[in-house]
């Protein structure tokens, strides 16, 4: 009998081993349905003696399958009503599908459905709202059209889309997002006219649930027509289309959003590693020369330990701010929101900082009415933001400028203001200022961790409230902190008011701007007493939702 593992010899030659074979499939299973004792063994050996351990193989990609060619309609004559009806369901199902598979990403494919709904029924464009899991609007417009060329459609849709008056009194606008198709043959071209003469018309629909369809049709459309262009039972096609463009736009926006998050964590574990290299580097090179003897002189010495003490101090922080952003984000940051006086909030933060204006030969103005209705927020966080923008605004400004904080609370929002002389940001860098370790030119030896303009954002964003600045290159800057009112109002609200000061701000140092061209380059002298003489409240009552002064 031949052992195990080896060929049957023929006559007279040896046995010569034979190869260690796989474990066989199904089909070479005992009777028993175990498997063979040999086989099992000899595998066992070949492994622990030849093979080294081999990673798991990668899954193989599925099949990708190619589109057909895109459906043509070559039928022309129906012996019956019905026989074209279901042609045209049939045919405007093939024309989804085509589009579903064809190029493009999801937004196109999106667009490109909501323009062949518009074809079908005679309009210029179509837009569609869906009410879950939050209200929007979407609606397509061809590729050369303007930005803005489909949104009187979409607010009209918006207001006049079915909801419970309950829904409707308490919702806002809901936002608007603007798709291209990526073929221009849309109905607009073909009908032409502007949005001033167009006729809106929401296709009736029943069983759509929260999803509604609008149209914008050309001058003297018949809009008896769309609904017979477009049945129930051809609009339940149009409906499974959108439903299958729209959930692909929405994992393509929400994966383009997770990579940008993933990028973002990229850069910022790069930048904390290099804000915190830097300083250890210097604190390592104080510590060798102490260490090797090198510095011989107690007062260099000693200088040298207050270096060092001031870079672990600077690392400390650094080291808080960033455990601050993480509670921020993570949403464990601890916030006890409650009405509180902001008259009290800001003087007390003045307080502490009117001795650091002073030795920096500043002037620290405050307008703080005596009698403001409370703001609503964390105290404690309001100062602290407060706190950073005084102090940066102490920081930037030159000998002789002018700090100032004003501040108004209204029913809706409660808003404060700190305006400085310093060099102003220019509106590329605008957006940048609230970004993680952002140096901007010219800004470098300026000490701080960079991280105090995100935090104070996202303390203010947490307590439903925002923080924004204005600003003109060479004349100052001004940071809104808006917060909610006495009043629980909606975020919108809040948002609208720091926008309004926002404008009325940026208005003020572009004049500001003018005159310091006209007086000459005597800056800032000239410039701060300026405004120190013919200050004027730029905090209109009306954008807190007061009428009158708080």
């Amino acid at each position: 009998m031949t052992a195990p593992g080896t060929e049957a010899p023929g006559p007279g030659a040896p046995a010569v081993p034979r190869a260690a074979e796989a474990v066989p499939s199904d089909a070479a299973r005992c009777p028993s349905g175990g498997w063979p004792v040999a086989v099992r063994r000899r595998t066992l050996v070949s492994m622990a003696t030849t093979d080294p351990p081999t990673a798991a193989l990668p899954r193989p990609d599925l099949p990708r399958v190619p589109a057909p060619p895109t459906f043509r309609d070559r039928r022309g004559a129906f012996r019956r009503g019905e026989d074209r009806t279901v042609h045209e369901e049939r045919a405007l199902l093939a024309h989804a599908l085509d589009i579903l598979a064809g190029p493009g990403d999801a937004d196109e494919q999106l667009a490109g459905i909501l323009a062949m709904v518009a074809r079908v029924v005679g309009a210029r464009r179509a837009a569609l709202v869906v009410d879950e899991p939050i209200r929007r609007v979407t609606v397509a417009i061809a590729s050369a059209e303007a930005e803005d060329a489909g949104h009187a459609l979409a607010a009209w849709l918006d207001a006049h889309a079915p909801r419970s008056a309950a829904r409707r009194a308490a919702a806002l606008a809901a936002p608007i997002s603007v798709v291209r198709a990526r073929r221009e043959a849309m109905a607009a071209r073909a009908h032409g006219g502007g949005e001033a003469d167009a006729t809106y018309f929401l296709v009736p629909v029943s069983g759509a649930g929260g999803v509604h369809l609008g149209v914008e049709l050309p001058p003297g459309a018949d809009t008896a027509a769309v609904a017979a262009r477009l049945p129930a039972s051809t609009y339940r096609h149009v409906l499974v289309a959108l439903t299958l463009a729209s959930a692909r736009a929405a994992d393509e926006r929400e994966r383009s959003r997770l990579r940008a998050r993933d990028a973002e964590r990229t850069r910022f574990v790069s930048m904390v590693a290099h804000e915190l290299r830097t300083p250890l580097t210097g604190l390592g090179g104080y510590l060798d020369l102490l260490l090797e003897g090198r510095v011989t002189d107690a007062g260099v010495e000693r200088e040298f330990l207050e270096r060092g003490r001031r870079i672990t101090e600077g690392m400390a922080e650094l080291v808080g701010d960033l455990l601050e952003m993480s509670r921020i984000e993570a949403g464990s940051l601890g916030l006890k929101i409650a009405p509180f006086s902001l008259a009290e909030a800001c003087a007390r933060v003045l307080d502490g900082l009117e001795p650091i204006a002073d030795t920096a030969g500043l002037r620290l103005v405050r307008a703080l009415p005596p009698r403001l209705r409370p703001a609503t927020g964390d105290r404690r966080r309001v100062e602290q933001i407060v706190t950073n923008l005084v102090a940066n605004a102490i920081k930037y400004t030159p000998r002789g400028g002018l700090v100032e904080l004003e501040a108004r609370a209204g029913a809706a929002a409660a808003l404060v203001v700190v305006r400085d002389d310093g060099p102003g940001i220019t509106i590329e860098d605008r957006a940048r200022i609230f970004e993680p370790f952002v140096r901007l030119a010219g800004h470098e030896r300026t000490t701080g961790t960079g991280l105090g303009l995100p935090i104070a954002r996202d303390l203010a964003r947490a307590m439903r409230g925002d923080l924004g600045a204005a600003s003109v290159a060479g004349i100052g800057s001004s940071f809104v902190l808006a917060l909610p009112g006495a009043a629980d109002v909606d975020g919108a609200v809040v948002a609208t008011a720091l926008a309004a000061v926002l404008e009325a701000e940026e208005i003020a140092l572009e004049e500001q701007a003018v005159l310091v061209a006209l007086r000459g380059p005597a800056r800032p002298a000239i410039h701060a007493r300026h405004r120190d003489d013919t200050r004027i409240s730029r905090l209109d009552p009306e954008s807190t939702g007061d009428g009158s002064a708080a």
